[in-house]
């Protein structure tokens, strides 16, 4: 645009010198010398070497707004972010005073600026649930993985930091549940038994207390989840802590039973084992 708006004032210019020397030629009054068009095409020359100047900076800029926030890494859009201002700054002082190089660089700067909240956004407690709130505060209608980081900027991602936070807030509070459940899950699928040989006759269970320990622990934890209204406003954890509330209140009951034939067992054991005349005496 600003090629074609110099052609058309180096046309005007060469056909107002044509019409000056038309006049003179005729003899008419040329009339005073107007630089209005001159001054113009000075401008256009000024506004030329902005453009030429900020138009990496720029690039690099719009090179980052499309990158796909599934794929983004804060460490590097912040690095990025400081480069572009780092070389803006560097650009001469005639370059700086121009409106086109401040508005890029006061963008960079709030960039910059809310990058921490635009970091708080880059973590796992966010989940596809989370991110439906989020873009349709946003007012973003795209599907997640086509979501950019220029999506976020240009839609007033760092301006809403109270709407963010709340959302972000729910999501780490869910995140503390879903950790604990898989916990749970992952000690009692993959719990082994410890095993001792017993007289060499028979193996026995040792470790009771830490067995105990953990299932009261979880057991209570589970029950205890139930008042979170993290855990309340998902299906899903409702559904999964039902589930072991139910399965470890039942192997309770099981490890109650099996412990006490256990010590049963050792105390006959050494009754009818331990003692020649009684042993004699058995079949």
């Amino acid at each position: 645009k600003l090629n074609k708006f110099e052609f058309n004032m180096k046309k005007s210019q060469l056909d107002q010198e044509n019409l000056i020397k038309a006049k003179d030629a005729l003899g008419l009054d040329v009339g005073a010398s107007d630089n209005a068009i001159s001054g113009c095409l000075d401008e256009v020359a000024g506004l030329t070497e902005v453009w030429e100047a900020v138009s990496k900076p720029f690039d690099s800029l719009t090179e980052l707004k499309d990158t796909l926030w599934a794929t983004a890494v804060m460490r590097k859009v912040r690095k990025t972010l400081d480069d572009i201002l780092i070389e803006m700054r560097s650009l001469p002082n005639r370059i700086r005073q121009y409106d086109a190089y401040t508005a890029l660089h006061d963008k960079v700067k709030s960039y910059l600026s809310g990058h921490s909240t635009l970091s708080d956004m880059k973590t796992d407690a966010l989940k596809e649930r989370h991110w439906k709130i989020i873009l349709q505060k946003l007012n973003i209608h795209v599907a997640f993985s086509e979501l950019t980081i220029g999506m976020l900027w240009d839609n007033d991602l760092l301006e809403r930091k109270k709407d963010m936070a709340e959302v972000l807030s729910i999501a780490q509070g869910e995140m503390a549940i879903e950790v604990f459940l898989n916990e749970v899950r992952d000690r009692w699928m993959k719990q082994e038994l410890n095993l001792v040989l017993y007289q060499n006759r028979v193996r026995l269970i040792r470790g009771w207390d830490d067995l105990f320990t953990a299932l009261d622990d979880h057991t209570g934890g589970l029950i205890l989840m139930r008042s979170s209204p993290y855990y309340r406003a998902v299906r899903e954890f409702q559904e999964d802590g039902n589930l072991w509330e139910d399965r470890l209140t039942k192997l309770r009951a099981a490890f109650d039973a099996w412990i006490d034939v256990q010590r049963r067992w050792v105390y006959l054991e050494g009754i009818f084992f331990g003692s020649a005349d009684i042993n004699n005496q058995l079949p």
